[in-house]
């Protein structure tokens, strides 16, 4: 339906997502040219109408002329769940799993944002993880921000269609749903979130996983209290389902409460990543900063089809007094507290010419690290069965940006939190975490 673009807004250089209609050919002959600049300016004027936290907002709308096609602007979020994820088109291939926390935190707020739609009598329709960004400007996952609302109807409306046409994305989208658009109701987004949910948490969706399996079986950290969770999530009947997004909500707290329960007696003591499974005096991480591209990154940095590393490299990390982190195996020094905020990549080099300038713990060679230095902080926590593990470093804090780049205006960033490499434009806020040495 139509085109998402970065873009710079005149004078004040912020950076916007510009949305302009530019429907494929098929849909423009089955729905029409009319009806589909209606439903466009109605998704600007549905976004436009809506103030709440887990919303993006709208900036400006155009409404087009003989040169300039109808267009509108809105936040932009460099985060985005199904990058987060590894998701691709081919959404049934396996993605990266991301802990219990970050799948109930992104849950609820998925869930703050549709509840806010449907008390105006909004339905999505269109619920997945492409469609919920995460905003940088905090540590942990991110803020929650919902956007596209091309295929969004106000309760009891019925929209321009084809009959045949499904409306949503596959697998995300609820049954009744599928079977009909004009079904959708608010449980059908409480259906959507239900199998992001699950996706989150196994890195699979219930078909591909095998019908016949729990997820009690399938996933180490979680009792069967979470099946019994998801067979009302996902049931094929609605009335059996949630029946809104705050009912969903007090059955995630339930759960995140035993989950905590849990976790504070299994790990009685924490686990710090001091000792290597492995000591190898002669290993030392890469320090000189590389321009790589998409295609040849996975083999340079050694990562698997998830962007993840084949190999942990070692590591022994000690506290210093100096606000320092020593890794006793390659003799780094790392900044314990990192930046204060996220940056982009050029103020995060500001940042590290700070610490220089300003002789930080009595070092004056501090830099960006490469991504094969911050593969070393990679804990591996967020795998069933490692919950436990804990690194010295703020978990908060966790993509970060490499000095290596990918062209001139990308670089490469690692999340230690979730333990895989990807790309972003410089201009994206990340937060920085310096080290010293070679």
């Amino acid at each position: 339906m139509g085109a998402v673009y970065k873009a710079a807004m005149p004078m004040t250089g912020r950076i916007v997502a510009l949305k302009v209609l530019k429907p494929a050919e098929i849909l423009e002959d089955i729905v029409g040219e009319d009806a589909l600049r209606e439903m466009f300016f109605k998704e600007a004027a549905t976004m436009a109408s809506i103030s709440h936290g887990n919303v993006a907002s709208i900036l400006d709308v155009g409404t087009g002329d003989s040169v300039t096609p109808p267009h509108f602007t809105m936040e932009y979020f460099c985060g985005n769940l199904g990058v987060l994820m590894g998701e691709t088109y081919e959404v049934e291939r396996e993605s990266r799993r991301l802990g219990v926390e970050a799948s109930l935190h992104i849950a609820r707020g998925m869930l703050h944002g549709l509840d806010r739609l449907h008390f105006e009598g909004i339905i999505h329709r269109d619920v997945k993880p492409f469609n919920v960004m995460l905003a940088e400007d905090q540590g942990g996952p991110g803020q929650v921000k919902l956007i596209d609302f091309g295929l969004s109807k106000l309760r009891g409306e019925k929209t321009a269609g084809h009959k045949g046409m499904v409306v949503g994305s596959p697998y995300y989208t609820a049954p009744e749903q599928e079977a009909d658009p004009e079904n959708a109701d608010a449980r059908s987004d409480v259906y959507s979130v239900g199998m992001t949910l699950y996706r989150m948490l196994t890195g699979t969706l219930p078909e591909e996983s095998g019908s016949t399996k729990r997820l009690c079986d399938i996933h180490a950290d979680l009792d069967c209290a979470w099946d019994n969770f998801f067979d009302q999530a996902l049931a094929v009947d609605p009335e059996k389902r949630f029946q809104d997004a705050m009912a969903m909500i007090d059955a995630l707290n339930n759960l995140e409460t035993a989950w905590l329960s849990q976790k504070d007696a299994t790990c009685v003591a924490p686990n710090l990543l001091f000792e290597p499974e492995r000591h190898d005096p002669e290993w030392l991480p890469r320090h000189e900063s590389v321009k790589v591209g998409i295609k040849g990154a996975r083999a340079f940095f050694d990562l698997d089809k998830l962007w993840r590393p084949n190999e942990y490299g070692p590591s022994a990390f000690k506290n210093t007094d100096d606000e320092t982190v020593l890794d006793r195996v390659s003799g780094r020094v790392w900044e314990k507290i990192g930046s204060r905020y996220p940056l982009t990549w050029e103020r995060a080099h500001t940042h590290v010419e700070r610490l220089n300038r300003n002789g930080f713990a009595g070092r004056t060679d501090w830099r960006l690290p490469t991504v094969d230095e911050l593969t070393t902080l990679f804990t591996g926590r967020t795998e069933p069965g490692e919950f436990c593990l804990e690194s010295v470093f703020d978990p908060r804090k966790a993509r970060l940006w490499s000095s290596d780049t990918k062209a001139f205006t990308a670089a490469w960033y690692a999340d230690a939190e979730l333990g895989f490499v990807w790309w972003q434009d410089r201009t994206c806020r990340f937060f920085v975490r310096a080290v010293s040495g070679r």
